[in-house]
C-alpha cells in the first residue's frame, strides 16, 4: 500500500481528488489531506509518505515554497495546478509530474502508472533542485516595463497593475473588483482563483472566499464577530473560520 497525502487549498479539490483514488486506485491510502501548506509542511516533516499530490498557488506557502524546506524529501509528488504555464514549464525542466484542474481521470491513472514504476528510480533532491533554480530564474518571456506587474484586460484597454497597489480584491460572481491604494476600483471580468494564482506568490492571502488581500497593507486583526481584518483604508475583511488559524500563525 502507498500512503498519500493530499494539498490543496481548494476544499472541492481535495475531495474530488480523493474520490477518484479511492474508487480506482484501490493500493494508494489518502493518510492525510490538507488545505493549509502550513499544517501539510508540519505533518511532512514528522512522518513517512510515499506521494504528495501538491497544489502550486497556495496562500502562506506555495508548492513550491513547500518542498524547498525539504533537504532530501523520502516522498514523490505530482503537482497539481490551474494553467499557469511559467510554473508548468519549471516542473517539465525538473522531470517532475503534473495534472491539470480539472482531473482528468484517465491522465490521473497515467500519472499514478508512472510513479509506481519509477518509485525506487527517481532521484527526488535532483528533481527538486532543478525545479527550484527553474521557478526562481528570471521569468525572460515576461515584457520588460511590465516589471512584474498583472495585466487586467477591460472592454476597451489593458490595464498593467503593480500588485503593490493593490489593497485587496474581492469577488464579484465571475468578476473581481480590485481596490487600488490610490482610491480607485477596476472591475475585471475574471474570478477571484485566476487573480489568487497571479498574486499568492507575491504576499497576498486569501482569509474569506470572497477575498484576497495584499499583507502587507493590515492594520489590525479584530477578534470581535468571528474575526476580521482592517486594512489601511478602513475595509473590514471577514476571515473564514477554516483561515483563522493560518491569519493568526501569520500575524504573530
Amino acid at each position: 500500500m502507498y500512503k498519500v497525502v493530499i494539498i490543496d487549498d481548494e476544499v472541492n479539490c481535495v475531495e474530488v481528488l480523493e474520490l477518484l483514488i479511492s474508487e480506482n486506485h484501490k493500493d494508494l491510502v489518502v493518510v492525510e489531506k490538507f488545505t493549509s501548506s502550513v499544517k501539510a509542511l508540519e505533518f511532512l516533516q514528522s512522518n513517512v509518505v510515499d506521494l504528495v499530490f501538491l497544489d502550486i498557488q497556495m496562500p502562506f506557502l506555495t508548492g513550491i515554497d513547500l518542498l524547498s524546506q525539504f533537504q532530501n524529501p523520502a516522498f514523490q509528488v505530482i503537482f497539481t495546478t490551474a494553467f499557469d504555464q511559467f510554473a508548468i514549464n519549471a516542473i517539465k525542466l525538473s522531470a517532475l509530474d503534473y495534472l491539470l484542474k480539472p482531473i482528468d481521470e484517465d491522465l490521473l491513472s497515467t500519472a499514478i502508472d508512472k510513479f509506481k514504476k519509477n518509485k525506487s528510480k527517481v532521484d527526488i533532491q535532483s528533481q527538486l533542485t532543478n525545479l527550484i533554480q527553474q521557478y526562481q530564474a528570471p521569468n525572460t518571456s515576461s515584457s520588460s516595463f511590465s516589471n512584474n506587474k498583472i495585466t487586467v484586460s477591460l472592454q476597451d484597454k489593458i490595464l498593467f497593475i503593480d500588485p503593490m497597489e493593490i489593497i485587496y480584491c474581492q469577488s464579484n460572481d465571475n468578476y473581481t473588483t480590485i481596490i487600488l491604494k490610490n482610491g480607485e476600483k477596476v472591475l475585471a471580468s475574471k474570478t477571484i482563483k485566476h487573480f489568487e494564482d497571479l498574486l499568492s506568490s507575491q504576499g497576498f492571502l486569501r482569509p474569506h472566499q470572497s477575498y484576497i488581500i495584499n499583507g502587507k497593507y493590515i492594520e489590525q486583526y479584530n477578534k470581535k464577530d468571528g474575526g476580521c481584518l482592517i486594512m489601511i483604508d478602513g475595509t473590514s475583511i471577514p476571515v473564514s473560520r477554516n483561515r483563522k488559524e493560518e491569519i493568526m500563525i501569520m500575524l504573530k
